[in-house]
């Protein structure tokens, strides 16, 4: 057994670990690789991956493809695009018809990259390893365009679904939800995680909101069914942006 081995399998028991919500610390020591570490011809490591080999078996189960390793970039990319749009997918249940909608999430939650070729449940809780929740925030149009209007003064946005953008001299010049206008007296449902409710990177989305929906689904999760339905239709992931936001 070599140095290799031990590491990937301690790193696939760590994502197993995260994975049921469990908390643990890491140690280590430099030790011989020899028979002193085997027993009835059987490692230490080898009977821990045997007793925990059906969890890993779960998360090394391939769910998509990607064309290109994905990483975030500003103002949007194919994963943060990825990540905000998996959340306006799982909000479905709680969405009704004609609701005006759309998603955000934060840069800083997408932890890594998205390799290239075959995606596993192994990587996706690794770009998104918190336990963030989803919900469901129905807010004013004016607080809407405040919050644009931050993102379009510093020219930097988070991760966004449903919208369409322009920024001109760090001005807002576009907004469009739904493919129409933002209207400042109208009400729409904001996709988001329960992180950035209570001023979560400076977001207080809990402000001035009408009605919020705090539902039991992790946003990994979600991910995962989206990636999955996705590529189930033959879709395969890139990370060039899509113009939904543009800054001239």
């Amino acid at each position: 057994m070599n140095k290799r081995f031990i590491t990937v399998a301690l790193l696939l028991l760590g994502a197993m670990f995260i994975a049921q919500g469990q908390s643990f610390t890491y140690k280590w020591e430099r030790v011989a690789m020899d028979t002193t570490w085997m027993g009835n011809g059987t490692s230490e490591v080898e009977q821990i991956i045997a007793k925990y080999h059906p969890g890993i078996e779960d998360l090394m189960e391939i769910v998509g493809y990607s064309s290109e390793e994905m990483s975030k970039r500003n103002p949007e990319s194919g994963l943060s695009n990825l990540a905000a749009d998996a959340l306006l997918y799982a909000a479905q249940p709680l969405l009704k018809e004609g609701d005006k909608a759309l998603a955000l999430t934060n840069f800083g939650g997408i932890r890594s990259e998205l390799p290239k070729g075959a995606i596993r449940i192994y990587d996706i809780f690794s770009v998104f390893p918190f336990d963030n929740k989803l919900v469901v925030v129905e807010l004013p149009g004016y607080r809407i365009r405040e919050i644009m209007e931050r993102f379009a003064s510093r020219e930097k946005f988070e991760a966004l679904a449903g919208v369409e953008i322009v920024v001109k001299d760090k001005k807002l010049v576009k907004c469009k939800i739904g493919g129409k206008n933002l209207k400042n007296n109208a009400m729409y449902k904001l996709v988001t995680i329960d992180f950035l409710l209570d001023g979560g990177d400076s977001l207080n989305l809990r402000k001035d909101a009408e009605d919020i929906v705090i539902s039991e689904l992790f946003v990994r999760d979600g991910v995962v069914k989206y990636i999955k339905e996705k590529c189930d239709g033959g879709y395969i992931f890139n990370n060039q942006p899509d113009g939904r936001i543009v800054i001239k």
